[in-house]
């Protein structure tokens, strides 16, 4: 009876998350999205032959020529059709993050109950809908993240290198999965990564021509120059380099947008913190269960909040550690097993930080980097729940 129960539980789970994806879909194929719209124009200029990245765009194109070409059928589709299939492709690929969530933490064999699938996403739901209503591309590329851990774990190296690559090209977070992957010695993905990258990098010469190619990648690599100094202070920029930006703005004002401080006490703060947990990584034991895995959460934790512009629909990636932080304090709980208070503290305080509503609280909360505080605490409870496991196996 337990066994169809559970069953039962889990088909209502996906149901729900059928139901909260048509809502998503619905609102993301009617209204304007200021990111797809970005990505529909690139693909537009594909077919026209123009050039991709023009100095003069207000906003810029930031990809490499190889995705530019990859919008390129959806900009031979009316506007708002194109919406709904770019709609379709995150919708699969929220699907398949908390899939790939799943099988990273507890293993293939393993069926998440119904509470592991509907309960991360409702914690994550701020940063998730961001997605959908701007038309955004983090989610498909946190779903390559995992999955490109999952298959170099199950040595199936070509595709887990693809995927990286991929993943790597459109942001920069992904590199933390490549170090993730070189502390447990995945070198042979790692080595298809780089064929694959050079591969992505190489192959719209079919498009463009050798000429076109080279001028196309070189206004590429100008267009993400010229982003290092935009956006710094920006309310829904929620990296580290931001938060310190922010600060400073209360005391030097507009200066803080170009002075070199921020930069560089942010991300030395983030280079600290990734050193940190990767050492924590390579000190955590390889097996495959969620205490291994808890030092992989923390750089999950890390990632939205590692580039110096990093969006505050980023912190999607936060489904990962809530999975398992809800994992240990839920499913097992109710399995018999306890977690410290410390932990509680620090989740519940995590979920809270971003759940600000109106529009001056709301604003307050992105002022004072409310979501890169939040990822901060999930880290400090995730490591609090792998020191808890270490103490009782010692």
């Amino acid at each position: 009876m337990k066994t169809i129960d559970a069953t039962r539980a889990r088909q209502l789970a996906w149901i729900a998350i059928g139901v909260y994806l048509v809502g998503l879909g619905i609102s993301a194929t009617f209204r304007a999205q200021g990111d797809f719209n970005v990505y529909y124009r690139a693909g537009h200029r594909v077919l026209l032959g123009h050039a991709i990245y023009p100095a003069d765009d207000s906003d810029r194109f930031l990809y490499a020529p190889i995705f530019a070409i990859a919008f390129a059928p959806l900009a031979l589709l009316p506007r708002h059709l194109a919406q709904f299939v770019f709609f379709a492709i995150n919708a699969f690929s929220l699907i398949e993050l908390i899939l790939g969530a799943g099988v990273i933490l507890f293993g293939r064999e393993r069926k998440l109950p119904a509470a592991l699938i509907v309960v991360p996403v409702l914690l994550s739901f701020r940063f998730i809908d961001n997605n959908f209503d701007h038309g955004q591309i983090n989610l498909p590329t946190l779903a390559l993240i995992l999955w490109a851990i999952i298959y170099a774990d199950e040595s199936r190296d070509a595709w887990a290198g693809l995927m990286l690559a991929a993943a790597m090209l459109i942001k920069p977070f992904a590199i933390l999965a490549a170090v993730h992957l070189a502390i447990r010695r995945h070198f042979a993905t790692l080595g298809w990564a780089v064929v694959a990258g050079i591969t992505l990098l190489v192959v719209p010469i079919v498009i463009f021509g050798p000429h076109g190619l080279i001028a196309q990648t070189s206004a590429y690599v100008t267009a993400i120059a010229s982003m290092t100094n935009r956006y710094r202070t920006m309310l829904t920029n929620q990296s580290a380099v931001s938060a310190v930006a922010r600060l400073l703005s209360l005391r030097i004002g507009t200066d803080a947008e170009t002075s070199p401080t921020a930069t560089i006490v942010g991300m030395g703060l983030e280079i600290i913190l990734v050193a940190a947990v990767s050492l924590w990584d390579w000190m955590s034991d390889a097996r495959e269960n969620l205490a291994g895995r808890l030092a992989l959460c923390g750089l999950f934790c890390l990632m939205p909040s590692f580039a110096p512009i990093s969006w505050k629909s980023y912190y999607a990636a936060m489904l990962v550690p809530y999975m398992a932080l809800t994992a240990a304090l839920v499913t097992d709980r109710a399995a018999g097993k306890s977690a410290p208070k410390e932990v509680w503290t620090l989740f519940v305080l995590s979920v809270v930080l971003n759940l600000a509503t109106g529009n001056y609280l709301n604003r307050v909360a992105l002022f004072y980097s409310a979501h890169f505080i939040s990822s901060l605490l999930a880290l400090a409870a995730v490591f609090a729940l792998w020191f808890t496991n270490e103490a009782a196996l010692a």
